[in-house]
């Protein structure tokens, strides 16, 4: 590898890790402790009773 290589993946790494470091931050502060309750019931029933509009391809 060049110099300029090992800079530029120096450079890739550094900037994927604080992309990752934000995305962590942006979840712990606003997802973290967003908790949805759901039973096995009411899943069934909303995929039972949902139209299959996706399927037909006509947007909602």
């Amino acid at each position: 590898m060049k110099p300029l290589d090992k800079t530029l993946v120096r450079k890739l790494a550094l900037v994927l890790l604080l992309k990752l470091a934000v995305l962590f931050l942006l979840w712990w502060g606003f997802v973290r402790l967003a908790h949805v309750p759901t039973d096995g019931d009411s899943v069934a029933a909303q995929f039972l009773n949902s139209p299959h509009i996706a399927a037909q391809g006509v947007p909602r």
